[in-house]
């Protein structure tokens, strides 16, 4: 059951950020902190609060802490995949089913958790990027700010490149070609909408394999929205397979049928050059057999 607790301001935390407030005088972790954050359990003076927002003597601080999901927590007990891992980054295998990071809907059961788990906490993963929950594939994170800064950089600048395997409904009349299109968060929905004033997509694709009635394709993205590739393959005439929201069919798979196979980088500090593949996921291997 949820356990809510509440504190009155004391004059010595007077001007202090939430958050230090928490950790400094009443112990608590910033793994709780992280978790009352997501979970909106940070009530001050009976208002939504912000974990950096100063407090002032005789407010009141009220704090709900979320149940904790015990199926979550044999699924982080285990060991990541990890594809390739420095000082300063780390790369692993995300499977489809595990967000790359928490959110209000999943607080612990996401990789970046798993990894913070796995290093004993000792410092915190910066994801760079993301990857929507069921898509699965390649997934970096970085182990400290600096290097965070310079592979966002990279990121920006196009030196830190991904490419995706996807499987796609329909025959491909051109073998390769570049889809430019808006995309739009409509409130309320969860899918994102093609329209004439959205935020500007860039995707190229090149077909793999044709299938009878599915194709597999290369797909990368030059710019990077939520639910790019996903949308605009559907908005092409070819949702992907198992795709749901975007109106793909589950009979054979059934999830999104998009993989991150590829990421090339340069090493933060060093400039080596490091490149991983990845490949499908059984349930992508099963598509055509």
């Amino acid at each position: 059951m949820k356990k809510t607790l509440e504190f009155k301001i004391e004059e010595e935390m007077n001007g202090l950020a939430i958050k230090t407030v928490l950790s400094r005088f009443f112990g608590l972790s910033r793994r709780e902190i992280s978790r009352l954050k997501f979970s909106g359990g940070i009530l001050y003076n009976g208002e939504s609060a912000r974990v950096t927002q100063p407090v002032e003597t005789g407010s009141l601080l009220q704090l709900t802490f979320p149940d904790q999901d015990t199926s979550a927590a044999v699924i982080l007990s285990g060991k990541p995949d990890i594809l390739y891992e420095d000082n300063d980054l780390v790369i692993v295998n995300k499977p489809a089913g595990m967000p790359c990071h928490p959110s209000h809907e999943h607080l612990d059961d996401d990789m970046g958790t798993l990894l913070q788990n796995y290093y004993g906490g000792s410092f915190r993963v910066r994801p760079i990027g993301r990857l929507d929950k069921d898509v699965s594939g390649i997934m970096l994170y970085a182990k400290n700010q600096p290097a965070a800064a310079r592979l966002s950089k990279q990121r920006a600048e196009g030196i830190l490149h991904k490419e995706y395997t996807a499987a796609a409904e329909g025959v491909f009349e051109k073998k390769k070609d570049r889809l430019v299109y808006r995309l739009e968060k409509i409130e309320g929905r969860k899918d994102r909408k093609v329209t004439g004033s959205g935020q500007e997509c860039i995707t190229d694709y090149t077909l793999l394999l044709q299938e009878e009635d599915f194709a597999f394709v290369k797909v990368e993205i030059i710019t990077g929205r939520t639910h790019q590739i996903r949308a605009g393959m559907a908005n092409a005439g070819h949702p992907l397979c198992g795709d749901r929201l975007y109106g793909g069919s589950q009979q054979k798979i059934a999830r999104p049928a998009l993989h991150c196979s590829h990421l090339s980088l340069k090493q933060p500090f060093t400039g080596k050059k490091i490149e991983i593949d990845l490949e499908l996921p059984d349930d992508m291997k099963r598509l055509d057999k």
